[in-house]
């Protein structure tokens, strides 16, 4: 643990990201604070710690409470994991309300860091903020940290999570605080939404295979776009291996050096002996987003040690095993 840290505030709390990181800190022995409104996360998500003596948990909106972190101190750290975010389909047909809210919970939280000075900030960023001409080929869209300006995100919610990294970067230039921003590729893992509206594309495609009457599910597109999958396991040593970092301002990018396209996904869904689909539908009609990105990870090789752990059909099939076993258990309840 690094030393002097009075408490660690991890914003989200109850989603797949901070539960997991709340979790992570909790066995390092850091006194953790746990922040969320449970739009989308749940208690359920924090049940192994819950009554653990160093977790509090604070039920607040970021956007609007000022009461949740009255006791914070110069020797705090923040993991700002809480955004609005949800599978392609919600992103695009909601993406004002998604900016907005988005906007307001990272304004209020570079209020609080200004005005009470923590030792750092470490905010969750997204590689949906870099410019979307970068991201058109699943061979050679390889992303780095030098490309994020000058900036073209292609929705609203890539808009968003940029304009925060702009505002904590203009809050904390005078001050003592220390930011670093981790730019995420796209994230899997458990606990997740994946029978909802707001799902992602990983839980989506599995909920669809496992809940299938006809043998077939149906993928958006043509399912050549790809993506660089990111087990949260893996987010969750980039965030550990970030604390105490003594950079003023340090932007990292963590994710897969390769995309693997929405066809291997869905064709390595149906490997899962617990997966009775046969055949993938492509629908055309439906939006792709970006066509392709993955990671250039020397920033975060050489300043953090860090590197991808979790291989993707593991994880993937890992992640199919905890759905099956959650929907049996909501089934017998």
């Amino acid at each position: 643990m690094t030393k002097e840290i009075s408490k660690t505030y991890v914003t989200g709390s109850a989603g797949m990201i901070g539960s997991n990181l709340c979790a992570a800190l909790l066995a390092d022995g850091y006194d953790v604070v746990g922040v969320d409104n449970l739009w989308r996360g749940s208690t359920a998500n924090m049940a192994a710690f819950l009554e653990h003596p160093q977790f509090d948990f604070r039920h607040a909106d970021i956007a609007a409470d000022r009461d949740w972190y009255v006791d914070m101190d110069p020797n705090a750290v923040i993991v700002h994991t809480a955004d609005i975010v949800a599978g392609i389909g919600y992103v695009f047909s909601n993406e004002w309300a998604i900016f907005q809210k988005n906007v307001l919970i990272n304004t209020q939280i570079a209020r609080l860091v200004r005005e009470y000075r923590p030792r750092q900030l470490i905010y969750l960023g997204t590689a949906c903020s870099y410019p979307q001409g970068l991201q058109r080929s699943v061979e050679d869209s390889q992303l780095r940290e030098s490309l994020k300006f000058p900036a073209d995100p292609e929705s609203g919610y890539g808009w968003s999570k940029l304009i925060g990294e702009i505002e904590f970067s203009l809050a904390l230039q005078d001050g003592p605080t220390q930011l670093t921003v981790l730019d995420l590729h796209n994230v899997y893992g458990w606990p997740c939404v994946y029978d909802q509206p707001t799902s992602q594309v990983i839980p989506s495609l599995i909920y669809k295979a496992l809940t299938s009457r006809n043998g077939t599910i149906d993928v958006w597109g043509d399912g050549m776009q790809g993506r660089a999958f990111l087990h949260v396991r893996d987010v969750v040593e980039g965030v550990r291996k970030s604390i105490g970092l003594t950079e003023k301002k340090a932007n990292i990018m963590l994710g897969p050096d390769h995309c693997t396209t929405i066809r291997t996904v869905a064709e390595l869904i149906l490997e899962h002996p617990g997966v009775q689909v046969d055949q993938i539908n492509y629908d055309t009609t439906k939006p792709t987003g970006d066509i392709g990105r993955f990671a250039d990870t020397t920033v975060a090789r050489d300043l953090l040690g860090w590197q991808v752990t979790v291989p993707f059909r593991d994880g993937l099939h890992e992640l199919i095993d905890f759905v099956i076993e959650h929907r049996s258990r909501n089934d017998r309840a």
